[in-house]
């Protein structure tokens, strides 16, 4: 289970694609010493680090941030078989100017799906999960993050922006999960505006 109020599944195919080429202000975390912080996305390498304690997190003060920092909860739809898409909402926090961030459990399908497949789209979301009026959905490409100086910043973040909320997500964690770690590591998303990448290939 995750930081979120609810899962909604979608059965809706949605196309959005990437700019080439790394985007600016991207987190580039430390790696500790007895091993790599990150849990790439299949056919993805892992993000350079700089050692422990010494990542730079970027501020968030643009207007990109803003969407996020803004946002009650941040629609992720990722790849969850052939042709199957899933949506759910999580709360969510900017990190830099083109990256977003959101919290799972290590024990998630989430997760595991997230490590085979990092596409994502995302866009921001109400309290039930709906679409904020106006907004879009954007590529982006997620992965799990699980040491270094960006958990601890997540964490606090959340723990700021949403106080007294999290109680009913972790309530609802544990009636569905039980004991299941809630929340325990990251998963960070770098953000494209709408391009050429599809989640899933057209149907014949």
């Amino acid at each position: 289970m995750t930081d979120s109020m609810m899962d909604i599944p979608t059965a809706r195919l949605r196309i959005a694609q990437p700019v080439q080429g790394p985007p600016p202000q991207a987190w580039q975390g430390p790696v500790p010493g007895h091993g790599p912080n990150l849990v790439h996305s299949r056919g993805q390498g892992p993000a350079q680090g700089q050692g422990p304690n010494q990542g730079h997190i970027p501020s968030s003060s643009s207007a990109a941030a803003a969407i996020w920092r803004e946002a009650k909860t941040v629609l992720v739809t990722r790849v969850t078989g052939p042709q199957q898409l899933k949506t759910v909402p999580r709360l969510v926090i900017p990190v830099g100017d083109t990256q977003l961030a959101f919290r799972t459990s290590s024990y998630s399908v989430e997760a595991e799906e997230l490590a085979q497949d990092g596409r994502v789209l995302v866009q921001p979301g109400d309290w039930r999960g709906n679409p904020s009026v106006g907004s879009h959905q954007k590529a982006g490409r997620a992965q799990l993050v699980t040491a270094g100086t960006l958990l601890p910043h997540v964490h606090t973040e959340i723990e700021t922006k949403y106080r007294w909320r999290l109680s009913f997500a972790r309530a609802a964690h544990r009636m569905s999960n039980g004991s299941t770690p809630y929340g325990d590591i990251v998963v960070l998303v770098t953000v494209f505006e709408p391009g050429p990448m599809a989640l899933m290939p057209p149907r014949g």
